[in-house]
């Protein structure tokens, strides 16, 4: 039987040993001093496919942060990195400089999310959610004769306790750094493990082996703003709807995928993944090698993407747009009759990202972003949520002066199936601020409201409020 959701608990919860308003002031304070401190501090993408395609996939709009493997973008894993601006310990007396000349990029970031909600939810609550992942890229042709061929490989620890499950209880969880494999406390996981390959001039890469397809499929570069894990990095509903559709971490699947370049703007992706739930959820530690454990079928994807004023020479704003869908022929709890299971899943999606305003010239990555996204789960009687809409601005260089913070906003809300009895939408808007401290580290102050939380009005409206901190080693 096919698991799913995010394990969201429903327990009701009472005030007894939550932190007293006294404390709260104190949390605030440390907010608002890091807030300070960080304002007091802060004082090309390699060639594409086919030659045409060079400039097809800037880096300012794809792998903006390339160093910091959290959530990193598929396309982005192995890409240049300038390690003196990019990482604390920058080039390491060379060492860094050396592994290179082996093909060898090595990577490691710490993301850290304080949260709590002094209103709402089912009782108040604060809590820290952390992950501290690690990568490791090997281009083999720099010492084997085999043009783009690499292996890649990536483990996390994950600590801390999720806001939503222990106190809010909602289905878009809060922070995105929650990553704990089964709804623990802490872990470490084995993630991606796989050989990938450019063929065809690089318009193709093909990758093979334990993949997360979240990082592939459904996924912009602009939802890495944000910190609920509903929008960071895909729309929260698919992996509700569907656990094979994981990410990483803390889960990875069997499978192979492929990205081609059809033109210079055209770009075309699928992939084929098993359908372990076990494995998507990290169970494990990340060593659930397992094709089968319970499950049947496989998971189907398919996508598209447009990519608008990207090639050289392009005067336009950038843009991203995508479509795409997947078929999941596994075994799904039947909400309409529980106790028994219906074969097949399917979702589809679309969303974009498109640059509306720019400062400065061509190249310049300060200005407006608008992104919208819209899922659809036809399936009521196998998918928890049928529909989630989504939309939201982000600002580079709001402020003068501070050309790389990014100011974002954003709302989304997904619709339950009318089988989820007393249940009826969740909405989340999200407020941050982004302050770009040194090009390692960032900070990042921030607000939510989450509306009917579970869907239903027997819960509070909940206030979150706290900050991220972001590490590039």
């Amino acid at each position: 039987m096919h698991r799913q959701g995010y394990g969201l608990k429903l327990t009701q919860y009472d005030d007894r040993g939550w932190l007293s308003y006294a404390r709260w002031r104190t949390v605030l304070a440390l907010l608002a001093l890091s807030l300070a401190l960080a304002v007091r501090v802060a004082a090309q993408e390699p060639p594409g496919p086919l030659q045409e395609v060079a400039a097809a996939v800037e880096r300012p709009q794809r792998c903006s942060t390339p160093a910091n493997p959290h959530r990193l973008y598929f396309e982005c894993v192995g890409q240049q990195i300038d390690f003196s601006a990019e990482t604390l310990t920058k080039d390491l007396v060379g060492f860094r400089s050396e592994l290179r000349t082996l093909g060898i990029t090595p990577t490691a970031s710490y993301t850290a999310q304080f949260l709590g909600n002094p209103s709402g939810g089912q009782s108040r609550g604060f809590t820290y959610a952390g992950t501290l992942q690690a990568s490791i890229t090997w281009d083999a042709s720099k010492v084997l004769p085999t043009p783009g061929l690499s292996f890649n490989v990536g483990a996390a620890w994950s600590t801390g306790r999720s806001l939503s499950a222990d106190y809010i209880g909602n289905v878009f969880f809060v922070q995105s750094a929650y990553t704990v494999p089964n709804g623990g406390t802490n872990d470490v996981t084995l993630g991606p493990l796989y050989l990938q390959q450019l063929l065809l001039e690089d318009s193709l890469t093909l990758a093979v082996g334990r993949l997360a397809p979240a990082s592939t499929f459904a996924t912009l570069p602009v939802f890495n703003n944000y910190i609920n894990g509903a929008i960071n990095a895909n729309p929260g509903s698919l992996g509700v709807n569907d656990s094979s559709f994981t990410s990483y971490p803390p889960g990875v699947e069997w499978g192979a995928q492929g990205i081609y370049y059809l033109t210079a703007r055209l770009q075309v992706a699928a992939g084929i993944f098993n359908t372990n739930p076990e494995a998507a959820a990290g169970a494990d530690r990340g060593h659930n090698f397992a094709f089968r454990n319970g499950n049947s079928g496989v998971l189907s994807i398919l996508q598209a993407t447009y990519l608008f004023n990207h090639t050289t020479g392009d005067p336009g704003l950038p843009g991203l747009y995508t479509i795409g869908g997947f078929y999941d022929g596994n075994d799904f709890t039947n909400l309409a009759r529980p106790g028994t299971t219906e074969r097949g899943s399917y979702s589809v999606y679309a969303m974009l990202q498109q640059m509306v305003y720019r400062e400065g010239g061509p190249r310049s990555r300060k200005g407006l972003t608008m992104w919208g996204e819209a899922t659809l789960a036809p399936r009521s009687s196998v998918s928890t949520l049928s529909f989630l809409v989504g939309g939201g601005l982000s600002y580079r260089g709001l402020i003068p002066g501070r050309g790389d913070d990014i100011a974002s906003l954003a709302a989304i809300s997904g619709s339950f199936s009318r089988h989820v009895p007393r249940a009826t939408a969740e909405t989340v808007i999200e407020a941050n601020y982004q302050i770009a401290v040194r090009g390692w580290l960032s900070i990042t102050p921030d607000l939510q409201y989450v509306i009917l939380p579970g869907g239903s009005s027997a819960v509070g409206n909940a206030f979150v409020l706290g900050t991220q901190v972001a590490i590039s080693f």
